[in-house]
């Protein structure tokens, strides 16, 4: 009976030190083949200059011209666009490695189709792929020394991390639509083609701005309106020729200008809504725009709105 039972005892003991010898070896070769959390890091993000993200035909290249960012040096970049930018790529971390047997055809399709990031200062700091699976609910960025791909999270977040890097360059641009500094604010027009008597110009008169041919100018609604015209913002701006072409044919409903005072023009043209709770807009001569409607309503005031009483 004894003897039956050491025999037990030493069995249980060699399959304990066996188990224990495979959790040993599993942890260990764990360790050596943990994810270098700081393999997508700039050391210093601050020092970064210009960010190129390209993708197929189309390229954004954002840079820093010492004042403020730009978008492929054509446009003024949206300053809470780039801020989200930076902190994705302050805050994105590799959870893990993809499975071997994916990793190759992964890095393939990243470097086919997804979107090639580049980060510089005065020299290339950084370089990876980035993209997602077809839902966009996982994030991969791949290393294109190593050829390895990652699955990226922000920690504590459930976000999909490559979505800030795969945008056009439409949606990285500066939302306002005037945008002046009223230092060199000069004069405002206003047309309402159907209403021309409702037409108005704003300008300075003796030493406030006033409107040109009122008697007396309500100075609070017309405070109010200038300001509402200095913060307007676009819903989308919209890159399509066609639409751009057609609106081009069509006669606006009401149109703005303001004039600085080194006689520059900007312009806007509002048209009316489309029946789905939209409005469409061009800016300058090109630009076609979406807009809701409740950004635009506030900002159509004929000049019998500004009589003073």
């Amino acid at each position: 009976m004894q003897e039956k039972i050491n025999k037990r005892r030493i069995i249980t003991l060699m399959i304990l030190v066996v188990v224990t010898v495979v959790v040993y070896f599993g942890v260990t070769r764990e360790r050596r083949i943990a994810v270098p959390i700081d393999i997508f890091q700039v050391e210093n993000l601050e020092s970064i200059g210009t960010v190129e993200l390209r993708s197929g035909n189309a390229t954004v290249t954002l840079s820093y011209n010492g004042a403020y960012w730009r978008v492929n040096d054509r446009y003024d970049a949206d300053g809470d666009m780039i801020r989200v930018l930076f902190a994705t790529l302050q805050q994105a971390r590799p959870r893990r490695a993809v499975a071997s047997s994916e990793n190759d055809s992964l890095f393939h399709a990243l470097r086919e189709h997804g979107v090639h990031v580049s980060l510089y200062s005065d020299e290339p700091e950084l370089t990876f792929y980035a993209g997602g699976d077809p839902e966009k609910t996982q994030a991969y960025f791949a290393d294109p020394r190593s050829g390895k791909v990652y699955v990226m999270t922000i920690p504590g977040y459930k976000v999909y991390v490559s979505g800030i890097l795969e945008l056009p360059e439409e949606q990285w641009r500066n939302k306002l639509v005037f945008g002046f500094n009223w230092r060199n604010f000069r004069a405002l027009e206003a047309e309402f083609p159907d209403n021309p008597s409702e037409n108005f110009r704003v300008a300075q008169l003796d030493r406030d701005f006033g409107v040109e041919g009122l008697v007396k100018t309500d100075t609070a609604r017309l405070n109010t309106f200038l300001d509402d015209v200095s913060l307007l913002t676009v819903d989308t701006y919209l890159p399509e020729p066609g639409l751009r072409d057609s609106l081009q044919q069509l006669t606006p409903k009401w149109e703005l200008r303001v004039i600085d005072i080194a006689s520059r023009n900007y312009r806007l043209r509002v048209y009316r809504g489309d029946g789905n709770g939209v409005v469409f807009g061009l800016i300058g001569d090109d630009q076609p725009a979406v807009f809701s409607p409740a950004k635009v309503r506030r900002l159509e005031r004929p000049r019998s709105f500004f009589a003073g009483k």
